[in-house]
């Protein structure tokens, strides 16, 4: 094989190689990220679930007064 042959297969095993680890890079950004928003998530749903209790506790107390009048 030639110099100019191996110079190239040699560039091109180094594209290869960064390119797989700047896939493997973001994938694992993507994982984080995915994690993230779950976390996200649960925390929304449990802030949503604290006001519509709070909502209940208030209707409750208000419906239990007497009218004024």
């Amino acid at each position: 094989m030639s110099a100019e042959i191996i110079t190239m297969l040699g560039g091109f095993a180094t594209l290869l190689a960064s390119g797989g680890t700047f896939a493997m890079f973001m994938f694992r950004l993507f994982l984080r990220l995915e994690s993230r928003v779950d976390r996200l998530e649960g925390k929304v749903d449990d802030l949503a679930r604290e006001v519509s209790e709070m909502r209940g506790e208030i209707r409750g107390r208000f419906a239990a007064q007497p009218a004024a009048g």
